[in-house]
């Protein structure tokens, strides 16, 4: 295998790409109904993470917090979570509780775990109030990593209970890289294939731009309690995206349940795995619609082929999206030049001729020079004017693009409209 590049070292990151732990934590919360989601943590780092995620989604972001101030750093919040479990239980009647540490927190040791308890012997009437706790320390990992433990924990606290067996239906575990149109997408076909899906999370009715009278104090959409509790009688499951495999995993080692991870859902190969797969889980033939999807994405490729060969494409995202794309556009024959993630990345997953590197944006700024194409997040602008290089948008934060969480870059037709975007941000500059 090909050793991956090595970049400049700094003892600074100059201008990252890193998002907080708690940040994807906070987005996989919000695909579950009914969840009331509570940073352990100061007022500002929830503030920060609203602000991040609502010029994302251009939604609302129902987050709350135990509100540290100084004297917690020194004496610890302890009592702050055990006080601010119960009270938001009191307050806004929520079917779960979501807590999420933060670096302050994690730096300081509370233990989370301790409070719940503590909180249940002296509020025996919440002693069956579902709370989940994840830690998410801003110093370990990214947005990708929160939303994966985030993830696992919902599925380890609230999925204890065997249930029997219901056919044809199958777990999905979509990974942070999923916009809400994605997932969308995802579940419209498995009922294609007449499977019925649980999804965990499911931001695809949460976080979709769906019109609401007034915000609401906990998530509106997503998957409900009840549902989650159905799990266990799946008869398949599959997770999306390398660092969601050991959700799948988890999974089967709790109810033996068949996992299948797929690294990829965008390209014409890596669609044409998971629809086999589809097909052999259900006992039915790949419906005449994904065909004829199938026969449009084919005929792109031979109309655009020669427009994307040896192209110069430079990428910057979070390792799941990032491993996604670059598939797809080594698929057509485009020349990835420098491909950045936000956190290492296992040796294994690292496909042999993609030239992948941990940076931030200002390691992009020093490659970046005779791409035809950037593909990263709206920071990345300061990377790619400069330069006079097209930048597609793309992972998060984008905020100055319209109609990001109701992109679908996954399927046959999303990977159609991924190819098409490509091509009209290198040829708009």
């Amino acid at each position: 295998m090909k050793a991956p590049i090595k970049l400049k070292q700094r003892s600074y990151s100059g201008n990252p790409q890193k998002n907080s732990p708690a940040l994807g934590a906070t987005i996989a919360y919000m695909g579950v109904d009914g969840l009331l989601a509570l940073l352990h943590g100061s007022q500002g780092c929830s503030t920060f993470i609203r602000l991040q995620l609502s010029r994302h989604f251009k939604e609302p972001i129902p987050l709350n917090s135990t509100a540290l101030l100084e004297d917690t750093a020194i004496f610890g919040g302890w009592d702050h979570l055990k006080k601010g479990i119960a009270k938001g239980a009191d307050k806004f009647k929520p079917q779960i509780i979501g807590v999420m540490s933060s670096g302050l927190t994690e730096t300081f040791g509370d233990d989370m775990v301790s409070a719940l308890a503590a909180m249940r012997q002296e509020r025996t009437d919440l002693a069956d109030l579902p709370v989940v706790l994840t830690r998410t320390a801003d110093y370990v990992g990214s947005l990708q990593e929160g939303y994966q433990l985030a993830t696992l924990s919902l599925l380890k606290t609230l999925t204890v209970e065997k249930v029997p067996k219901e056919g044809q239906t199958v777990a999905l575990f979509p990974g942070a890289h999923f916009t809400p149109a994605d997932v969308e997408e995802l579940k419209e076909v498995l009922t294609l294939f007449g499977l019925k899906s649980l999804v965990l999370p499911d931001i695809s009715t949460s976080l979709d731009g769906h019109a609401e009278l007034e915000p609401a104090p906990v998530v509106q959409g997503g998957i409900t309690l009840e549902e989650i509790k159905k799990i266990p009688g799946a008869v398949a499951a599959f997770s999306f995206g390398t660092s969601m495999a050991v959700v799948g995993q988890k999974l089967q080692e709790m109810h033996g349940i068949a996992h299948c991870n797929i690294p990829s859902l965008t390209g014409l190969e890596a669609v044409d795995n998971f629809y086999l797969k589809l097909s052999e889980i259900s006992g039915k033939p790949i419906p005449t619609q994904l065909l004829r999807q199938r026969s449009r994405l084919l005929d792109t490729l031979a109309d655009y082929h020669d427009a994307l060969a040896e192209k110069r494409i430079s990428i910057a995202l979070e390792s799941d999206l990032l491993l996604s794309l670059s598939g797809c556009l080594q698929e057509v024959g485009a020349h990835i030049n420098i491909a950045l993630t936000a956190t290492p990345l296992q040796e294994a997953f690292i496909p042999e001729n993609l030239p992948i590197a941990v940076g931030d944006l200002e390691h992009l700024e020093e490659r970046a020079a005779g791409s035809h194409l950037i593909i990263a997040n709206s920071n990345a602008r300061q990377v790619a004017v400069p330069w006079k290089i097209p930048h597609l948008r793309a992972g998060l934060p984008v905020f100055d693009r319209a109609g990001i969480p109701q992109k679908v870059w996954i399927g046959y037709r999303g990977t159609q409209r991924f190819i098409f975007d490509v091509l009209n941000t290198m040829s708009s500059q």
